[in-house]
């Protein structure tokens, strides 16, 4: 193999690498999508954990679920969940939904910390309804 043609291998291997790197990247982890939340919705309790986890500065009040929603929230809401895998996309609305109805101060926090420009409201106004 000429020292070109393994230089041109070299390439078309780093650009595979990168391009698969790049489409895993493309939607959020679905690691936690059996998660039921359902459950957690009705659990007084761990809505108090999950919304002081999102709203605290630091993780310390956070399980391992809340660190990686928290990590990417902001993001999901701004880009109405452009990136989110089937299931979150079904999660999100309803999570919103919840607590514009039932925690309505806790979801303006929370939309203040994380789209304070209120994109994913204005995209959804039936979830507040």
């Amino acid at each position: 193999m000429s020292r070109s043609t393994a230089a041109a291998a070299v390439a078309a291997l780093l650009v595979a690498v990168a391009a698969r790197a790049a489409l895993a990247q493309d939607t959020y982890s679905s690691r936690f999508d059996g998660t039921d939340l359902d459950a957690i919705l009705a659990d007084e309790g761990r809505v108090d954990q999950y919304v002081r986890c999102f709203l605290a500065e630091k993780d310390d009040d956070c399980d391992e679920v809340g660190r990686r929603v928290k990590a990417v929230l902001a993001e999901a809401l701004t880009t109405d969940c452009a990136k989110c895998t089937e299931r979150q996309k079904v999660g999100l609305p309803k999570t919103v939904r919840f607590l514009a109805r039932e925690r309505p101060d806790a979801w303006e926090q929370i939309q203040g910390k994380f789209d304070p420009k209120r994109r994913y409201a204005a995209a959804h106004p039936e979830l507040s309804q």
